[in-house]
């Protein structure tokens, strides 16, 4: 393993700054800052870009629409936006086999409107699919358990959509989804989730419309919620209040001019008296009720006495939360389609705990490149409730991820198919009534509630994540223990990727049955390569570590794959040259050492490699390669 160069000088994985990259606005907001040479005490002011207005209308959202249309797939790529705990194999397969539950639940409903045609297509659709990496995964996971599946594979087609444009070409010019859409099973298309009522495909050139799917239709997004429009509200000696922002930034905050814009955000906020009728004059009639019944149920609620006994809570006066409005719309006009029959499964950093919201605060932020509220799992949850569905609430708290599936059963009738609780009597419910409920509703979808609990609740993607961060941290991880989280990984290849030094340096002492395990794990982990950081190249890595476990040709082949998708290196030609050696192919040898020199001439290691080949070649003397780490 020594023998092989691991490319660490030079080679071409330069590491990613943290680079932050804010919106572009447009010319009718000028943005020309002024810069307060730091160390003189002075409290920056505040540039106001908008007087106070209803939260979901604010210029906020522009700016990050503005943000995600100029980066593009390098928003992820380059690390500006973290996407690892979202776009892994492991949170790939854990919500293909929730997935798998709901089909196998529909599969045996054969009457009402909850059962599927097995002769029509079922669509997942993805929004804001980002690089596309997750549904990517999904694909692979539910294709490895197509035989357990109660629904043919091919009829289930998977749907990336994204508002930018870039996106969506993205996907389309990639080889490594290439193959599911030959197959059928993905499609694309371009939807703006708070105002397309219509999935216009890329591939088959269908426009799916209101009422069209046979089906019902499964819902996923990860991180999404948060990034949609809300609004903000507070409860105050019972009166309910709308907040109004003002938008503005710090003036002299790092960078300059637009790069820094949605980094240095400083909103001012202020609240006025609103009736429960508030949506009124912003929905549709039809979804007037449930918005209604959601701000009526949060009223009676904080005016009384909280039910536990958490005492951080108890003592704080009023509430405050915020209703993801813009994922509401995005949910009706998306299972408008199929009939209003849906499972959600969502993802994201919140709460679904009401007491959580007790005391009267302003929203907060999260900066990550763009800027993110915390999502409100709880009115999620009382959305699908009044539309007659039910949740699957993962009701774990300290969580960077929490990931919660939801229900709906179509024209506003419960999943059971009786009207088990009106619209209008929601307002009065306690939470013990409304868990009550929602667990009865969900009594006919026993195989998702079990997968639920056992891909997500029991094990969820954020305890994987902490899981191998935390052995990441560790001084001296053994091989054993890493081969371990591979595996529970799903042989993802951004795992494999940070502990690719340790594995390679443990690989001489690694015994026999080790080395067969470690040759499967690392075939597994190029078979769920998924092409995106060009600072990332796992096949050179791949090819090192074959190199180690002495399988030279798949070493080759790793190597050839390096050069075609990260362009020839000199290091990636040596390291081929010494698979040819040790294959005792000494004209290829030659041939990748005078290649490696042609790239670089003064490289040293390649120069003796290639007089040690040329002189001994016939001989065939060569023996015991033994290069430099």
């Amino acid at each position: 393993t020594s023998s092989i160069d691991d490319g660490t000088i030079n080679q071409n994985h330069s590491v990613c700054g943290n680079e932050n990259v804010g919106a572009t606005m447009d010319a009718a907001t000028p943005l020309s800052i002024a810069t307060i040479p730091t160390g003189t005490g002075l409290k920056r002011p505040r540039q106001v870009l908008e007087d106070y207005c209803r939260c979901s209308q604010s210029i906020m959202w522009r700016m990050m629409t503005q943000f995600y249309e100029k980066q593009g797939i390098s928003a992820w790529s380059k690390g500006i936006v973290p996407s690892f705990i979202t776009c892994n194999s492991a949170i790939g397969r854990s919500y293909a086999r929730v997935i798998a539950g709901f089909i196998s639940d529909l599969s045996r409903n054969t009457s009402g409107v909850m059962r599927l045609d097995p002769n029509e297509k079922m669509y997942l659709v993805e929004l804001g699919s980002g690089t596309g990496k997750l549904g990517f995964y999904i694909l692979k996971a539910l294709e490895q358990i197509r035989d357990r599946l109660d629904f043919p594979l091919d009829k289930i087609v998977y749907v990336l959509t994204d508002f930018t444009e870039s996106n969506v070409s993205f996907w389309e010019n990639h080889s490594d989804l290439k193959p599911f859409v030959d197959a059928g099973r993905l499609d694309f298309a371009q939807f703006e989730a708070t105002s397309d009522e219509c999935l216009q495909l890329r591939v088959s050139g269908e426009i799916l419309r209101k009422n069209q799917i046979s089906n019902p239709i499964c819902i996923i997004n990860n991180y999404l919620i948060d990034t949609l429009c809300h609004d903000i509200f507070q409860i105050e000696d019972g009166i309910l209040k709308e907040g109004l922002v003002s938008v503005g930034v710090e003036v002299g905050a790092r960078g300059d001019g637009n790069a820094m814009v949605i980094d240095s955000i400083s909103n001012e906020y202020k609240y006025g008296e609103v009736g429960t009728d508030y949506y009124d004059n912003f929905v549709p009639p039809s979804e007037r009720p449930h918005m209604s019944q959601i701000l009526s149920w949060y009223q009676q609620y904080f005016k009384s006495v909280p039910e536990n006994h958490e005492e951080e809570f108890s003592l704080k006066n009023g509430a405050s939360f915020t209703l993801p409005n813009g994922f509401f719309i995005a949910l009706t006009n998306l299972t408008s389609l199929s009939n209003g029959r849906a499972l959600i499964i969502a993802g994201d950093k919140g709460t679904s705990n009401p007491q959580r919201m007790r005391g009267l605060s302003d929203p907060h932020l999260a900066f990550h490149g763009s800027f993110s509220f915390m999502c409100n799992f709880h009115a999620v949850m009382m959305f699908i409730f009044a539309k007659g569905g039910f949740a699957i609430p993962n009701e774990q708290e300290e969580t960077s991820l929490q990931v919660n599936a939801y229900v709906l059963s179509g024209n506003g009738d419960s999943c059971t198919g009786t009207s088990d609780v009106k619209t209008t009597t929601m307002r009065s419910l306690s939470i013990q009534e409304l868990d009550k409920v929602n667990y009865e509703r969900s009594l006919m979808f026993r195989n998702l509630r079990n997968s639920f609990d056992d891909h997500i609740k029991h094990f969820s993607p954020n305890d994987f994540y902490l899981m191998q961060r935390s052995l990441k941290e560790e001084a001296q991880p053994s091989l054993s223990s890493i081969v371990a989280l591979l595996k529970l990984s799903n042989w993802d290849p951004d795992v494999f990727f940070k502990f690719r030094e340790t594995i390679i340096q443990a690989l001489p002492r690694a015994n026999v049955s080790m080395r067969q395990d470690l040759f499967r794990a690392a075939t597994l982990i190029w078979d769920n390569h998924f092409h995106l950081n060009n600072d990332r190249d796992c096949a050179f890595e791949l090819g090192r570590v074959f190199f180690g476990l002495q399988f030279y040709n798949d070493a080759l082949r790793m190597y050839s794959i390096s050069n075609t998708l990260y362009g020839d290196h000199y290091i990636t030609h040596h390291n081929a040259g010494l698979c040819y050696s040790s294959l005792k192919r000494y004209d290829d040898a030659k041939s990748s050492f005078s290649k490696s020199l042609s790239l670089r001439p003064e490289y040293e290691k390649a120069k003796i490699w290639l007089e040690t080949v040329t002189a001994e070649a016939n001989s065939g003397a060569i023996s015991g390669v033994n290069g430099e780490n």
